[in-house]
């Protein structure tokens, strides 16, 4: 954390000594959708089953894989500052930012049937299973964006369309918080293995139990920084409130965040990147 802050703090100086040119900053919104993908964008619902007995310890498993994802409500929250780099033709600017962004991704069990390692754990929990595993990530997150904006005839600028533009450039990322909430048949089957462990250790055979215990993959845990390509177009509208507060200046756009770097750190089926969508309105200040 600590970290983060002290790069934006860094980029927002630095851009603000450089402003003689020109130099503004503000405030910005965004909401959209976000999804996990790559080769281990399924998730794998494992529970490893040990069978205790005085002599030895036999292990089984019950493992269903989910078999498509859905997107999820993505927000992101920051600040914003830009610096113009030269004006020709069009102007060229240099954009920074630090943003809260929050990812929500969901893993869907539909119809999905469990594999087991012996006929016992197969009968006992071969139930088809339909429920979902939603994730929600937090990170800091900064982008740092060359972009090319529209110039307009002195005539034009007295109107409330401002130009458009274009943007490109890395993010990093660095996570604050990573959570999950199982819903359905997924939050069934903990229940399930709990109960069936627990009701082994209580039966007419108290040398003769079950343990199990849940295998984490890579969206159960991801490595505490990523790095992003960010594409995105907007426009800019001013005196639309005729409020006379301030600048009265609104900035939309539109992103594309592509995650660059997998994200797991479980050991097992960490090969997933996270994306999202986001239509975003900014306050120039």
């Amino acid at each position: 954390m600590f970290k983060a802050r002290l790069i934006a703090i860094l980029i927002l100086a630095s851009l603000g000594f450089l402003g003689a040119t020109e130099f503004d900053w503000g405030l910005k919104y965004g909401m959209g959708s976000s999804n996990v993908h790559g080769s281990s964008e399924a998730y794998e619902l494992r529970y490893d089953l040990y069978k205790h007995t005085p002599s030895t310890v036999n292990p089984g498993y019950v493992i269903i894989r989910s078999k498509e994802n859905s997107s999820g409500f993505s927000q992101n929250a920051g600040v914003y500052a830009s610096l113009l780099l030269s004006r020709k033709k069009d102007s060229l600017k240099l954009r920074s930012e630090l943003l809260w962004h929050r990812y929500v991704y969901n893993h869907e069990f539909k119809d999905d049937i469990p594999s087991a390692s012996s006929l016992l754990l197969a009968q006992t929990f071969g139930d088809i299973l339909k429920g979902r595993i939603e994730g929600t990530v937090d990170y800091i997150t900064i982008p740092v964006l060359l972009s090319l904006h529209q110039e307009l005839s002195e005539e034009k600028k007295t109107t409330s369309f401002q130009g458009a533009f274009v943007y490109l450039g890395p993010s990093l990322s660095f996570l604050l918080n990573q959570e999950q909430a199982s819903y359905g048949g997924v939050s069934a089957m903990d229940q399930h293995v709990k109960n069936f462990v627990e009701n082994s250790l209580t039966d007419s055979d108290p040398a003769t139990y079950y343990s199990s215990q849940k295998q984490k993959v890579g969206s159960d845990r991801f490595v505490s920084t990523k790095t992003d390509l960010v594409i995105g177009a907007g426009f800019t509208l001013k005196d639309i409130l005729q409020f006379g507060i301030g600048k009265d200046e609104f900035i939309f756009d539109f992103r594309y965040t592509i995650g660059m770097n997998e994200l797991g750190n479980s050991g097992i089926r960490d090969a997933l990147t996270l994306r999202s969508i986001m239509l975003s309105i900014g306050y120039r200040l």
